[in-house]
């Protein structure tokens, strides 16, 4: 089980996480499921202490993943995560995702370039500096932004204008 984080960074997770930015980050989740990034090879968001955790309520079934469990203690709830202690997915091997074919839901729809798109500046520093993402997943995320159409890219730009202005 992973240690219990202190009280002054809980209260930093709440001021980043606050229900409007949760809110943004699941809308950002494709109706589909399933993301078409390119990412040939790239596998910066299995690797960098991202969020990896399992979603029950979209369909994760948890009994069928290794992970850990931890309580949110905010709502007391488990949070089931496949990070490893060092932040790298559990199947993460040396050639890519190990379980590709029953990847869970968030590894399907997570987007690096929307990721990227929606988050101010200040919101991506400070998800750094708490060590929940790295910087190698934002520039991955930027790199890609051509690959968006330019609908999508206005999806993102009004989204993050309507959460953060």
């Amino acid at each position: 089980m992973a240690p219990a984080l202190c009280g002054s960074v809980r209260a930093q997770l709440r001021a980043v996480f606050t229900p409007a930015r949760r809110r943004l980050v699941q809308s950002s989740l494709p109706a589909t499921g399933q993301t078409d990034v390119p990412c040939n090879g790239c596998t910066q968001c299995c690797g960098s202490n991202q969020g990896l955790f399992l979603q029950p309520e979209l369909g994760d079934k948890v009994e069928s993943y290794r992970h850990r469990v931890v309580t949110d203690e905010a709502t007391g709830n488990p949070i089931f995560l496949l990070a490893t202690e060092n932040g790298r997915c559990v199947y993460l091997g040396d050639s890519g995702c190990t379980i590709y074919d029953r990847r869970p839901a968030l590894c399907r729809s997570f987007d690096c370039r929307k990721h990227y798109l929606i988050l101010p500046k200040q919101d991506r520093d400070n998800l750094v500096k708490l060590g929940l993402s790295s910087r190698a997943v934002f520039d991955a995320g930027r790199a890609r932004l051509k690959s968006l159409s330019a609908e999508e890219r206005k999806e993102c730009v009004d989204k993050r204008e309507e959460f953060f202005s």
